[in-house]
């Protein structure tokens, strides 16, 4: 936001500073000293001064007796915005100082512009700025509406962040609960009694929300690959890995919460004020690597899922589904399709129904959940490194601090905590349940039958006892919109870490003119991703192995994690409790152990 000024001082032809109109309008004597170059901010609107672009003086319009009309602003240097402003709209003219040091003071026009007013401007385009304020979006709330709000998809943060503003939270300021500042006089999570009000009582309807969607939503594309690949290679065998990694996850991602709940920032920023860029930039590199690689797999998948529907080759899709989304996620809302990626997405629940109707042997699936069994083969290791990969991944750890701290939760911080443990433990059982049975479907109707998955053909076989000959269309359409949904959100998320780690604003709620540099990065990340989705890598290779390279990357996240959660400095007496950080420390070993074995059956020629 604009620094708000109160009438700013500026020099008299003698250097002497003058104050601006008590009523905070400039003079028409400033106004005419207003000079293209000059740097334009508004006194409450943001117009992305803290950008790596500042709005700026493009054009000064004179009336018939030479005064300044109107001044017309200009910012961006890729996503370019223009902007006419009336006179009456300017409250002061900053201009250097004289005397011995001039150019001490910034070259700034400030402007009267309400939050509201600037929210109103389009994301493109030149627009004259409104005589009055105008209302934000509004949004419907039935129940598509709603869980789009919840599901952590670029909208659900971007609306969140909107109320965030709304609210007039300070950005970077720490949630306050009942006992004071979170981050220094917090209470501690596992050590305090605290008789529970009203307004402490658990609504199990109230907790429900972006924790669990955000499980679900989590089985992308790229991830249905790698359970149906883990099903049809093992079997059962892995089943138990999916209940080991079920209290894993819901550690990681309680963890994630708790750090946002309590810093209000993202991770990227906390590394990089508490730890420095030493370790914050290698950090985002691992975020940016991973996330690269799972928007080319999910790129390739939604080709892929076109490809089965219309059976022309999926390369021909790529590009233009990548430009689609990048559109769509730079300029628009989306609010009515995002509703129908959403129902599509939702198509992986049919394996739930499926794994019953394909008869497996249940004997077998039992013992396989609760007795661990450890093939060192260098196909069951990678295949269990994707699976872990697909479960727990770095953009869903960036993710889940992101969201927590745009999230509005009511009540005291204890109560809040609870809020967020019910509501991930939803998300993390769903979401693994669906898992769960993608492995037992595609062990019972492919691996029985010693069917190996080269296709995505040869995927959708496994729902072929529910839908017979439809089984392609019903997997085609769960990856378009499993794909659609996770692409936006794996930019958002490398973006994010970038922009925290530099240090520049980064948020889905502004334009792509106030928040270049966020958008910039998007932009390229899409790019790159491109490119690799196209230089020929079989497309179940290149989903398989997407997740294979999470699962090697995420336990050093891990790590940070716990080195975060436990830091007094940064946490306060809210640091992890016992359970949190048995779970992390659990998750990093098996992720590392796993991660290991994978690189000595590299090393000793097993994977070629």
């Amino acid at each position: 936001m604009g620094d708000k000024q109160s009438p700013v001082a500026n020099p008299d032809r003698d250097g002497v500073l003058k104050q601006s109109d008590p009523a905070g309008q400039a003079t028409q004597e400033e106004v005419n000293k207003i000079e293209v170059g000059m740097i334009v901010e508004a006194d409450q609107g943001d117009l992305g001064q803290e950008d790596v672009s500042e709005a700026k003086v493009t054009d000064i319009v004179h009336d018939q007796a030479g005064n300044v009309e109107k001044i017309v602003a200009g910012k961006g240097t890729v996503f370019k915005k223009q902007l006419e402003i009336p006179v009456e709209r300017v409250q002061s003219v900053t201009q250097e100082t004289g005397g011995d040091n001039p150019g001490t003071l910034p070259r700034k026009v400030t402007i009267s512009a309400s939050e509201d007013e600037v929210e109103a401007l389009t994301a493109v385009g030149s627009e004259a700025l409104p005589p009055e304020g105008l209302n934000g979006p509004t949004y419907g709330n039935d129940l598509l509406d709603e869980t789009g709000k919840a599901l952590p998809t670029d909208v659900g943060l971007r609306r969140l962040e909107e109320e965030a503003q709304e609210a007039d939270k300070p950005p970077g300021a720490p949630e306050t609960g009942e006992t004071g500042e979170e981050g220094k006089t917090g209470k501690s999570e596992e050590n305090t009694d605290v008789a529970a009000g009203d307004d402490d009582k658990v609504n199990i309807f109230q907790a429900l929300g972006p924790g669990l969607l955000s499980g679900m939503a989590g089985n992308d594309a790229s991830a249905v690959a790698s359970y149906s690949l883990d099903g049809a290679q093992n079997g059962y065998g892995h089943l138990w890995l999916m209940l080991l990694s079920t209290p894993l996850l819901q550690a990681v991602q309680f963890s994630c919460a708790k750090i946002g709940r309590v810093q209000q920032k993202g991770l990227a920023e906390i590394l990089r004020e508490h730890y420095g860029r030493k370790v914050a930039v290698p950090a985002a590199l691992l975020l940016i690597v991973a996330n690269i690689a799972l928007i080319a797999a999910d790129l390739v998948a939604i080709s892929t899922g076109l490809e089965l529907i219309t059976g022309f080759w999926w390369a021909w899709f790529a590009a233009p589904v990548a430009f689609a989304l990048w559109y769509i996620t730079v300029y628009q809302n989306f609010d009515a399709i995002k509703k129908i990626f959403l129902a599509m997405s939702m198509v992986f629940v049919a394996y739930i129904i499926t794994a019953f109707v394909s008869k497996p042997d249940w004997s077998a699936v039992l013992t396989n959940t609760f007795i661990p069994h450890v093939d060192f083969g260098f196909a069951s290791i990678s295949t269990a490194v994707a699976l872990l990969g697909a479960t727990i991944s770095p953009y869903t750890i960036f993710w889940q601090v992101q969201g927590e701290k745009e999230e509005k939760r009511s009540g005291s911080t204890r109560h809040k905590f609870r809020l967020a443990t019910l509501d991930i433990a939803a998300g993390v059982v769903s979401g693994n349940l669906i898992a769960y049975f993608i492995i037992i479907s595609t062990a019972a109707t492919l691996f029985s039958k010693h069917q190996q998955i080269h296709t995505a053909l040869d995927a959708a076989r496994a729902l072929e006892p529910l839908v017979g000959p439809y089984a392609k269309y019903l997997f085609a359409l769960g990856l378009i919109g499993a794909g659609l949904i996770a692409i936006p959100v794996l930019l958002a998320s490398a973006s994010y870490g970038v922009a925290g780690t530099i240090g520049w604003p980064s948020g889905l709620s502004k334009k792509p003119w106030q928040n270049e540099g966020f958008y910039l990065i998007m932009t390229v990340g899409l790019v790159v991703s491109l490119l690799l989705a196209l230089i020929g890598m079989d497309p179940i290779n290149l989903m398989f192995w997407a997740n294979v390279l999470q699962g090697v990357l995420s336990p050093v996240l891990v790590v940070l994690l716990v080195v975060i959660g436990n830091n007094s400095g940064i946490m306060g007496g809210n640091k992890l409790g016992l359970v949190t950080n048995l779970g992390l420390v659990v998750a990093a070993i098996v992720m590392f152990g796993a991660s290991v074995l994978l690189f000595y059956g590299l090393a000793s020629g097993q994977g070629t």
